[in-house]
């Protein structure tokens, strides 16, 4: 499941906004703040995201490639709102899915594996 390209802008300037006023108290959605790595400029980015004891998965549907996932494992941390608390990630890192699938909820392992998302990051709380 990779979403097309051409989505990344119409989320990007019309859907992130929106699901970023309230993706941090609705799981599984969360929010993702992070520091570009060129700008300099503080980011907040609507995910989806896993937790897990050893620490958190976010599926990464639109590629390995996008900023928000570059800008944080160039940090090597962010900070993730979800359901209604912030936490500190550090050691993001961008994986396939076998190296994923033990963070994923058992209950959609089935379903990341057919969707064959392009890979996910994993960090540490």
């Amino acid at each position: 499941m990779h979403i097309p390209h051409f989505m990344r802008r119409v989320n990007r300037v019309l859907t992130n906004p929106l699901m970023g006023t309230f993706a941090w108290l609705v799981p599984p959605l969360a929010v993702v703040h992070h520091v570009g790595r060129k700008t300099g400029h503080a980011y907040r980015t609507p995910v989806v995201a896993f937790r897990s004891r050893a620490g958190i998965v976010i599926p990464m549907t639109y590629g390995r490639d996008v900023d928000w996932a570059r800008n944080i494992v160039r940090a090597r941390k962010c900070e993730l709102d979800r359901m209604g608390g912030r936490v500190t990630l550090r050691n993001p890192r961008i994986v396939g899915f076998d190296h994923a699938r033990g963070r994923l909820p058992a209950a959609l392992r089935a379903f990341f594996r057919a969707a064959d998302v392009p890979g996910y990051v994993l960090a540490d709380t």
